[in-house]
C-alpha cells in the first residue's frame, strides 16, 4: 500500500468505524483462501465476482443482486464495505469454514 493510500485511509479513520475499502475487501478474502486448501479455482471465481461488483458500484451501473452491503464516505466518496457484511458474504461462499 502506497503513502498516500495509507493516509487516506487514516484520514477516513476505517479502523475506528469497521469499514473496509475494495483493496482490505480482496485482502481479506486472500487470507482466508490460504487457509483453505483446494479451492484455488473458487477463490479466483469469488474474487472476479467481488471486482465486477465493485466495478459496477463505482461506474454508478445497475449491479447484480449481491448481499454485500457497502456505502460511501461522506468526504471522499470512496465505497466502503462494512466488515460483518463482508465476513458474513465470505462465510457464505464457504470461506470460513
Amino acid at each position: 500500500m502506497g503513502i498516500r493510500s495509507t493516509l487516506k485511509k487514516e484520514l477516513m479513520n476505517l479502523d475506528a468505524t469497521d469499514l473496509m475499502t475494495a483493496d482490505d475487501v480482496r485482502n481479506y478474502l486472500k487470507l482466508h483462501f490460504a487457509r483453505v486448501k483446494n479451492k484455488s479455482v473458487q477463490s479466483f471465481n469469488l474474487i472476479s465476482h467481488f471486482n465486477e461488483y465493485h466495478s459496477q458500484i463505482v461506474s454508478g451501473a445497475p449491479t447484480k443482486k449481491v448481499t454485500l452491503n457497502y456505502t460511501r464516505h461522506r468526504l471522499f466518496k470512496d465505497v466502503l464495505y462494512p466488515k460483518k457484511s463482508v465476513q458474513q458474504w465470505a462465510k457464505q461462499h464457504d470461506l470460513d469454514g
